[in-house]
């Protein structure tokens, strides 16, 4: 009896294998945003200093107004803050 020697078929390679694969995400308008938001808080000083700067004149000429009730609730924010 003659046997056959056994073959083997070399299978034929994928498309996705023989090619290397990429992925790309894209973000929605909204976490864009976010994105860019979140950027600009981290490289900011936390200061907005036009607002600083509009304070400043204010108090230097004596028209710095700020209501009774803005500033008790001001200082209520604070004390709650600081008392956890």
């Amino acid at each position: 009896m003659n046997e056959a020697a056994p073959t083997t078929t070399a299978k034929p390679r994928a498309a996705a294998e023989a090619t290397p694969q990429t992925e790309a995400v894209t973000l929605s308008d909204a976490a864009q945003t976010s994105t860019q938001l979140l950027s600009s808080a981290h490289q900011s000083d936390g200061m907005d200093h036009a607002e600083v700067a509009r304070i400043r004149s204010a108090l230097a000429t004596g028209n710095y107004n700020v209501a009774p009730e803005d500033l008790a609730q001001a200082m209520v924010t604070v004390l709650k803050a600081t008392s956890k």
